[in-house]
């Protein structure tokens, strides 16, 4: 299965937010935007552990009405998982959707609280036309019934839980028209009891959480609870759990287990003992208020049963210690992480020889800033490992970023999750599902902005700025930073270095493409660029930049007639930022910078004419 939409209410810092998920998702935003928190909320849902911290709950309301409520919609759900108890008729169309809800219910009369979790699934309620209540003997069933009780084999003189659900399956098969479904509704635990819970957890894809600042005191004593000890445990069971050796044990235990099931086709293969069992409880039960128990085991994970418990230690040869991963720098453990991740890649990438398919929970990697104590030519191996993870069957990444290496503005766009803060503290986010190049006529800005980001990833730091201006060539941006800091603007406006990114966007035509980008996103920004009057090319390309801009006459500004002709340089054939920054230099050393370019540096800066008030 795969989680394809994540819903979270009142967690943290977050009051909802709405995520949608194909196999990557990437959170990016400033620091304390609730991008850590998303992280925690998918794994506290896929972990099936509980919310006992009053810290988890937004404003640290605790109560009932402020619960916090984690839903998850997982799609591409597998023939097997279908049959699963938490599933099998609990499917919303072709997707499966629960719910997590938890709260603190104070005690009355003088007795303590406790903290509370309730599961719930969002499917219709099925029924049967005319099914007899009470449905006591296979007489008060009516005659459209009464063909298929008739085929049902040992199905007894009277009808018990195990033959009438024998008779819905036979009437969902055969007579579907007899099948009615309800109104879809959320479902509070169904199926009751522990065993709904237990399934629906057991199910869950796995979740494998990379803190960005890891102690070894977060470490529990389990030694496979670790981070490295959970790696390491999924790459042995990747590369070693499909083995003809492990299908024959598979075989041999469900054979044992036979030994507990009850089987209508064949009643022997059950337990003589555990029959015995089953028919003494019966007949003590219908001494008090009749029914019917009948005796079920859930097979046991057999991952859980033969797999190692596994953990990782540095051997230091010098001093002939050993110590734990948590132990060590934070680079070390950082290099140990992707290094696994990569042996990861590499055996989900490659099955074992020989075997035979098993039922195997998806993989949910959760990852806090993977650039973390890497030096750039790391970082761009550990976003190809993680990118190459995402596209193997059953794995799906997450990870929060600060670093414009991890973003991918042309195809993975829609992965792209920004987080921020409203005005009263809450972290909210935007996401992009449309596809902002549909068709042909919009496949050549695709490739022009994959090839400016391929080649210059530093572009997406537009993902990060508060206000973006978009320039058409380095040399703008150069003389433009330049003419900034000569000017004093930096040092009054202290701001503008952490708030405004000037982007190169390699070329006028490519602009179009950018602003696809930035009005999907809703991120605010300018654009500057040469006027070029006379050049019919230029001017069609002025064109489309205008009409891609909504509010043109506070966004746009030109550059008359180019930088070149304002600054009065001819820009050599090389060497093009170094000519205007000089350019720039010469001119404010004499005391000599056109007021329209120190117009134009203003609006890029300050999105107006003049350099406004310095505030304090």
């Amino acid at each position: 299965m795969r989680l394809c939409r994540f819903e979270i209410r009142n967690f943290k810092c977050i009051e909802y937010v709405d995520l949608s998920w194909e196999n990557l998702l990437v959170l990016i935003g400033e620091n304390n935007a609730g991008k850590s928190s998303v992280l925690s909320a998918i794994a506290l849902f896929l972990s099936g552990g509980a919310a006992k911290d009053a810290s988890l709950f937004r404003k640290h309301q605790v109560d009932a009405q402020n619960a916090i409520e984690l839903i998850g919609h997982f799609d591409n759900i597998s023939s097997e998982e279908a049959e699963q108890i938490a599933v099998r008729g609990r499917m919303y169309g072709d997707k499966w959707v629960l719910k997590k809800r938890y709260w603190y219910e104070p005690g009355e009369d003088g007795e303590s609280g406790g903290w509370k979790e309730q599961l719930y699934s969002f499917s219709s309620i099925e029924s049967f036309a005319d099914w007899p209540d009470p449905d006591s003997s296979w007489a008060s069933f009516p005659e459209d019934y009464q063909p298929l009780i008739a085929a049902l084999p040992n199905r007894g003189a009277r009808p018990n839980a195990a033959s009438k659900d024998a008779l819905r399956s036979v009437v969902r098969e055969q007579r579907p028209d007899l099948v009615v479904m309800g109104a879809p509704n959320w479902l509070v635990n169904p199926g009751g009891g522990g065993n709904w819970k237990s399934n629906a957890n057991s199910i869950l894809p796995r979740a494998i959480f990379v803190r960005a600042v890891h102690e070894a005191s977060d470490e529990t004593n389990a030694k496979d609870a670790s981070t490295y000890g959970k790696l390491v445990n999924l790459i042995v069971e990747r590369s070693l759990a499909q083995r003809p050796e492990m299908a024959r044990l598979r075989d041999a235990l469900d054979e044992v287990l036979a030994l507990f099931r009850p089987d209508e086709a064949n009643p022997q293969r059950q337990a003589q003992e555990v029959r015995d069992l089953q028919d003494r409880i019966n007949r003590s039960l219908n001494e008090v208020i009749g029914g019917h128990a009948l005796i079920r085991t859930e097979a046991p994970e057999l991952r859980a049963m033969v797999l190692p418990s596994t953990s990782l230690v540095i051997r230091d040869a010098m001093a002939g210690i050993e110590t734990d991963v948590g132990h060590q720098g934070h680079g070390l453990q950082r290099t140990l992480v992707m290094t696994l991740l990569q042996l990861l890649a590499d055996a989900q990438g490659q099955g074992a020889p020989g075997a035979i398919p098993g039922f195997q929970r998806s993989i949910i990697l959760l990852i806090e800033e993977p650039e973390l104590y890497l030096h750039p030519q790391m970082e761009r191996l550990m976003r190809d490992v993680l990118h190459k993870l995402a596209l193997q069957p059953g794995t799906q990444i997450a990870y929060c970023t600060h670093s414009p290496l991890f973003l991918d503005i042309a195809d993975k766009y829609r992965a792209i999750v920004r987080m921020f803060k409203t005005h009263n503290g809450d972290a909210v986010s935007h996401q992009v599902t449309q596809d902002l190049f549909p068709g042909p006529p919009h496949q050549a800005d695709r490739q022009r902005l994959n090839a400016v980001a391929k080649f210059d990833p530093v572009v997406n730091e537009l993902f990060f700025a508060k206000s973006v201006v978009l320039m058409e060539e380095f040399s703008a941006i150069a003389a433009f930073d330049r003419a900034a800091e000569a000017l004093g603007l930096f040092e009054r406006h202290r701001r503008l270095r952490r708030e405004v990114t000037l982007i190169d966007c390699n070329g006028k035509a490519n602009i179009p493409a950018f602003l696809r980008v930035l009005n999907a996103f809703e991120i605010p920004y300018r654009v500057l660029h040469d006027a070029d009057p006379g050049n019919a090319t230029e001017q069609a390309n002025n064109q489309k930049i205008l009409a891609a801009i909504p509010n043109a006459a506070a966004q746009l500004h030109l550059v008359n007639p180019n930088l070149e002709g304002l600054l009065g340089y001819v820009p050599p054939s090389k060497a093009k930022p170094y000519a205007a920054v000089s350019a720039v230099d010469d001119l404010h050393v004499q005391g000599q910078l056109p007021q329209a370019f120190c117009e134009a540096v203003y609006m890029a800066y300050f999105g107006q004419l003049a350099e406004p008030e310095v505030v304090p």
